[in-house]
């Protein structure tokens, strides 16, 4: 959009956010207020919310969790 934000899904509302990347189910509504350079990723199981300037370590999170919580959140 004109922000700069990335948006997949159907019922998300962008107010005030910059930067961001967004990707939830259809059929949730989020509402991402004043956020700048984050990363919002929903699934069944897991919400991941993570600064765009972390990217890079979200391999290691995803390590973590398997080694943690084996497959189930993968």
């Amino acid at each position: 959009d004109y922000f700069g934000n990335a948006v997949v899904g159907k019922n998300v509302i962008v107010v005030d956010a910059s930067n961001c990347m967004v990707h939830v189910p259809d059929n949730k509504l989020v509402l991402l207020q004043g956020l700048k350079d984050y990363i919002i990723v929903d699934s069944k199981d897991v919400l991941m919310i993570c600064k765009k300037d972390k990217e890079q370590e979200i391999k290691e999170y995803v390590a973590d969790i398997k080694r943690s919580k084996g497959d189930k959140y993968l």
